[in-house]
């Protein structure tokens, strides 16, 4: 065992002062790497405990908002500059025509128009509203039931909470 000593003390006396130093210099910077990675953990863990807690009172009712904005969905008046203000006088089809027809979806053709081409069949709009047309039903956006969406989150939430471990 004397030997053994003797000859590890013999080994360290053979280094240099600058071997010294870089073995402490190597050792300080594992230690300096160990630490930085503890405080990470640490601070991974403590967001997690804060979202647990912030969990429970952020209760968000995804129905009411979705059934609000289907009620209450207006959209803004647009405010037209004078340019534009002179090219909706001037133009073809007003701004107002093409808002007071959007619900039109039917287009109105004229029986009584005949092509002259026989080959070719052409048939004639009628710009005029004195014939119905068919009204467009009223289209309903439907969601998943609000159960199923709820039961849907928490499974992803204990996902999430599972590989966090």
């Amino acid at each position: 065992m004397k030997e053994v000593l003797s000859n590890l003390l013999g080994f360290i006396y053979s280094f240099s002062m600058g071997d010294y130093f870089f073995f402490i210099g190597t050792f300080l910077l594992i230690v300096l790497f160990i630490y930085i990675l503890y405080l990470i953990k640490l601070s991974e863990i403590e967001e997690v405990k804060d979202t647990k807690e912030n969990s429970t009172v952020d209760s968000f009712d995804l129905e009411a908002v979705t059934k609000a904005i289907e009620e209450d969905y207006r959209p803004d008046a647009i405010k037209l500059t004078s340019y534009e203000n002179e090219q909706e006088q001037s133009a073809i089809i007003s701004y107002e025509e093409l808002v007071s027809n959007k619900y039109k979806t039917g287009i109105n053709y004229d029986d009584e128009y005949s092509s002259d081409i026989p080959d070719i069949s052409v048939k004639k709009i009628n710009l005029t509203n004195d014939t119905q047309t068919i009204k467009e039903p009223k289209l309903e956006v439907k969601l998943m039931q609000y159960d199923k969406e709820e039961a849907f989150l928490k499974a992803l939430k204990e996902l999430q909470e599972n590989l966090s471990h």
